[in-house]
């Protein structure tokens, strides 16, 4: 018996991320030495710095150095450090900008917030202030440059020549979708360590957040699928005991699983019947597709390597790698079961939902075929616990765990 619930039937490579990291490269821009120099000793330690006594200097810098951040002098003579400015948003619109005046004013400072200034400091400056200031506008460039590099990697996946703006307002299903993605894409978001390990934070988060639940708006019929199998399978994970750091990377690739399905068409997400090269080419594509569109936003690496193999079988015969057995990660054998359960439980526009127990039958007949035994047997008592009626309450990603303790802690006390 096999359950595949991207089938109709049933109940290309895109890059790696940047690797390696240059020094960030700065401009100060200030017609006085003092403060330019200042400025200089400052920030050389950590970076790479460049100075220019007007605008024009400036842009001349600008226009043949890649440079990351400048620092600019509202008060200068020839081209105003306004103008400057204006023009650097023009030009250079990834370049993060900080004002370090002694002649600012509450105009200047809102001139500064319209055009994208990342903050605005007033001499003589604070080096705590001025040094902590340049490290929050770098880690926004940072976390701007990893969300653009994601949204290009998409356009690839969709296979069209376009570029990331045009991605993201194709992705955008909701005003609110909108907003969320556009805060994500401006404010800071903590990237792998220095040796190259750690789940992101919170704001990139809650970027995948709104892309799963963005491809599921394509699919009327699997509205919450995300929260759902992540609820799951955080509950198979709490009952084996696994460690804090396991039991998150089984939630987040749990909510994640589906994400490779950006590039699919709506014929394939709503199970419309397709020549069977496309269907098979749409639906076994997006495990690896999604582990390649998660690698460049500095995700642990189980989280990746579980998506990709959410759709192995534990005889060897799924894809894309056709792992067996305990070869195959035992988040993504935990993902495959509680996939299938949620999947078979759900209307679908090729078949009504199954009942709880038809889908528990189902999911123990596809033992040691299509599932681990030992998994299913698991998610058999927790189902029959009622330890997994608490799914509706699944919350995002970005919020508190899911309560699998809990539920497993009420389902006890009504066993009692």
């Amino acid at each position: 018996m096999t359950f595949d619930k991207d089938r109709n039937d049933a109940p290309g490579a895109l890059p790696g991320p940047p690797t390696g990291r240059r020094p960030a490269r700065l401009l100060v821009v200030d017609d006085e030495r003092g403060p330019r120099e200042s400025l200089r000793m400052i920030l050389s330690g950590s970076h790479q710095v460049t100075t220019a006594e007007d605008g024009a200097e400036a842009l001349e810098i600008l226009r043949t150095e890649a440079i990351d951040l400048v620092t600019v002098d509202l008060n200068m003579p020839g081209m105003k450090g306004d103008e400057l400015m204006r023009t650097i948003r023009a030009e250079f619109p990834q370049t993060e900008i900080i004002i370090i005046t002694g002649c600012g004013s509450v105009e200047t400072a809102v001139e500064g917030i319209r055009h994208g200034v990342f903050d605005y400091l007033t001499k003589p400056f604070d080096v705590v202030q001025v040094t902590a200031s340049v490290e929050r506008a770098l880690e926004r460039r940072e976390s701007r440059e990893r969300m653009v590099f994601f949204l290009e990697g998409i356009s690839r996946v969709l296979g069209r020549g376009r570029d990331a703006t045009i991605v993201l307002e194709e992705l955008e299903a909701s005003p609110l979708a909108q907003e969320r993605l556009r805060a994500v894409l401006e404010e800071p978001t903590p990237g792998p360590d220095l040796a190259g390990n750690r789940v992101s934070g919170p704001r990139t988060i809650e970027f995948l957040e709104v892309l799963a639940e963005t491809i599921e708006s394509r699919d009327l019929f699997m509205r919450g699928h995300a929260r759902r199998v992540a609820f799951y399978a955080d509950l198979v994970a709490a009952r084996l005991c696994l460690s804090r750091e396991e039991r998150d990377h089984v939630r987040m690739a749990a909510f994640l699983h589906d994400i490779g399905k950006v590039g699919a068409t709506s014929d394939v997400l709503q199970g419309r019947a397709l020549p069977e090269p496309d269907r098979l080419e749409s639906i076994q594509d997006h495990p690896a597709i999604g582990e390649k569109l998660l690698l460049p936003l500095g995700l642990d690496a189980p989280i990746a390597t579980t998506v990709r193999h959410h759709h192995e079988r534990f005889d060897g015969t799924g894809y894309p790698d056709g792992l067996a057995g305990d070869d195959i990660p035992l988040a993504s054998r935990i993902i495959a079961v509680v996939d299938a359960f949620d999947a078979m439980t759900c209307e679908r526009p090729y078949r009504k939902a199954r009942s709880r127990d038809e889908a528990l039958t189902e999911l123990t007949l596809g033992s040691r075929g299509q599932f681990d035994p030992a998994i299913v047997s698991l998610f058999c008592d927790l189902v029959k616990s009622g330890a997994a009626d608490r799914v509706g309450a699944a919350e995002s990603l970005s919020s508190a765990p899911y309560g699998a303790a809990e539920a497993l802690e009420a389902a006890r006390q009504g066993a009692a």
